[in-house]
């Protein structure tokens, strides 16, 4: 069951209907239906109540209290209300009741009201058959969705992961959005974060992103949920077996018990893992323990460390426990209930960096081992062999730099034999079946630089492309730098951001 705040305008559609004598009191019928338009959810757990209103002298008028009838709004967004009328008030119109309405909901253990009428908003002499609308605006409401089944989805006691790191759950292989592919009950799900492309345009935001490194991982339990501790387990078999997550994981909370605000403060709190009731590595749930208090980390369920795992898809669970006498026994699905999707996931874990290796440097196809001096004269040429691979196929990006001087580079990086650099977002193999798949199974080898030309007469670090000759490589020390990246990620960032290889000589000018 999904529940959501909203302060949008509500529609509360109300059915009368009447049965009564212009002289006796008799059973008056209020049928009622409450929903918000735009989603056609409803109202969760509220109550309604119905007022009458009478004049008193002066010409104005009060509202009767107590309510004259009060009853709740139904999982489908429908109540009744039964009264007797007329009453014994002073207000007896011959054509019906006045009538005021009132919508109240337990938010947060505390009754609020989320639509209350007053007497210049009276429904006058409500007839037989009248239809009322009533518009509500109220940012406390809260809404259900109807078309869940209540009765195999308890409200409140659902779990769900929610997020690793800033990559948020709930993703499919077609989806676009800021979400993971990871539905546990999909079994075509591939476990990558595919941030999102439009509208935004972020050069480094490429798709089918592997994780690695520590991962935070986060998660809801529901305020109804039934437990005293809790289990992060991974299986790398497809769920044959198990382990538990054993990381330490820290939390904070906001002691606000002194009457001087400024001596509130943060206190260190361990969330686990700890042993109990026969079972080890138990956590424990923040709000649960300190309900209504400040936490540094709200809902962070564990910390794991992926490099303890073998590098492909990995899945994740939950599993609960709640006390029984002095031992802990496992929870079940009227204690928390898993969701299907979300409430197992899997991920795409790569921890291996990228292979990059300068093979080899020629100068005019003679090798020539690094730190050499290498007479460089107009009809010479230096070869750099090189290989950038990633076993997984989630390579990123290279470059193969050529630098020198201070802060200068051999620009334009040549494209021949081979490309000097080359990026995954703009591979020749851009289609969607390569999307993410790119694979340096043999990688790229080569790339020429070029002889001849004048040396700039400035300091090169002031010029443009257009300023620099192309085959200006004047008499200096040399470091041909290979860099590469790759798509791992921790969540916040890529964990394999900058991979090098250096070789440097020195080239003499004739």
């Amino acid at each position: 069951m999904k529940a959501a705040r909203a302060t949008t305008v509500l529609w509360l559609m109300l059915v009368i209907s009447l049965g009564l004598s212009h002289q006796q009191a008799a059973a008056y019928t209020v049928n009622g239906h409450v929903e918000e338009p735009a989603t056609g959810w409803v109202l969760s757990q509220a109550a309604v109540e119905v007022f009458e209103v009478d004049p008193v002298p002066g010409g104005s008028y009060t509202i009767e209290s107590p309510a004259l009838a009060k009853a709740s709004v139904d999982g489908k967004g429908d109540f009744t209300l039964t009264f007797s009328w007329p009453t014994a008030g002073t207000g007896f119109e011959i054509g019906g009741p006045d009538l005021v309405f009132r919508l109240t909901q337990n938010i947060n253990g505390s009754l609020e009201i989320i639509y209350e009428e007053i007497a210049s908003e009276t429904h006058w002499n409500v007839a037989n058959g009248d239809t009322l609308t009533f518009e509500v605006t109220s940012p406390l409401a809260v809404y259900v969705n109807p078309k869940v089944n209540l009765g195999s989805i308890l409200p409140g006691n659902f779990f769900v992961f929610t997020r690793v790191g800033n990559c948020e759950t709930g993703g499919d292989s077609t989806a676009i959005g800021a979400e993971i592919d990871c539905r546990g009950n999909v079994a075509s799900s591939e476990g990558y974060c595919r941030p999102r492309k439009a509208p935004y345009n972020f050069s480094d935001m490429e798709t089918d992103q592997p994780f690695g490194g520590t991962l935070h991982l986060f998660a809801w339990f529901g305020n109804g949920c039934i437990l005293d501790y809790y289990k992060v387990q991974y299986s790398t078999n497809g769920g044959t077996t198990w382990k538990d997550i054993e990381t330490p994981l820290p939390n904070k909370w906001y002691d606000t018990s002194d009457l001087n605000p400024l001596n509130h403060h943060w206190v260190s709190e361990s969330m686990g893992p700890v042993s109990d009731g026969g079972q080890d590595n138990l956590y424990r749930v923040p709000y649960f323990v300190r309900p209504n208090t400040a936490w540094s980390w709200l809902d962070r369920v564990a910390r794991f460390n992926t490099t303890l795992v073998a590098n492909g898809l990995c899945r994740l669970r939950i599993v609960g426990y709640k006390r029984s006498g002095s031992i802990l026994v496992p929870t079940t699905s009227s204690d928390i209930l898993v969701d299907p999707g979300l409430g197992e996931i899997v991920l795409q874990i790569d921890n291996t960096p990228p292979t990059v290796k300068i093979l080899d440097l020629k100068l005019t196809a003679v090798s020539q081992q690094a730190c050499s001096i290498l007479k460089f004269g107009a009809s010479d040429s230096i070869t750099v062999g090189f290989r950038v691979w990633d076993q997984r196929g989630h390579l990123r990006k290279y470059v193969l730099e050529a630098m020198y001087g201070h802060n200068c580079y051999v620009k334009p990086r040549p494209m021949k034999p081979d490309k000097a650099s080359d990026d995954y977002d703009n591979n020749a193999s851009g289609t969607p079946s390569w999307q993410g798949k790119m694979s340096f199974t043999t990688g790229y080898e080569g790339s020429a630089y070029g002889s001849g030309g004048a040396q700039p007469t400035t300091d090169c670090s002031s010029m443009t492309y257009a300023q620099m000759p192309a085959d200006a490589m004047p008499t200096c020390a040399y470091q041909f730098r290979l860099h590469a990246s790759k798509r791992t990620t921790n969540g916040y960032g890529l964990i394999y951001p900058h991979v090098e290889d250096t070789y440097h000589v020195t080239i003499q000018r004739p």
